[in-house]
């Protein structure tokens, strides 16, 4: 009997976890899939994305500041770190043509997933 309660409990963590992770938009998706490969289109659909990323990653970004206060100086400093990682990754690609779309896709997946760390770091047990 314990083990089925346990059982229960962690698939309920887990659908939590799963519920809580952060992916691209359906408009984004839907964006991609009539661009039809014309370049200044994907530009467009990244930079409308990734500007709604940013905001969900700002949001989260307060909130699991506000959850960790007791931590707040290490967090805002790992914060800082991440958006220099995401220059200097994203910055340092030069492929010509392509360059803006594919630095997009960059930050947008750098985005994504630091929102999906501080996500999944922010839920707080009910008593």
């Amino acid at each position: 009997m314990r083990f089925g309660s346990l059982l229960i409990a962690v698939l309920a963590g887990v659908a939590i976890q799963a519920h809580a992770a952060q992916d691209y938009s359906k408009e984004y998706q839907q964006c991609m899939k009539f661009t039809y490969g014309n370049k200044d289109k994907t530009e467009k659909c990244i930079a409308q994305e990734l500007k709604l990323q940013k905001k969900v990653l700002k949001k989260s970004y307060k909130n699991y500041l506000k959850i960790n206060a007791k931590n707040a100086a290490i967090i805002k400093n790992q914060h800082k770190m991440f958006e220099s990682k995401v220059q200097q990754q994203c910055g340092r690609i030069r492929a010509g043509n392509y360059t803006k779309i594919q630095q997009g896709q960059c930050q947008l997946s750098m985005v994504l997933e630091q929102t999906n760390y501080y996500q999944s770091r922010s839920f707080v047990a009910k008593k």
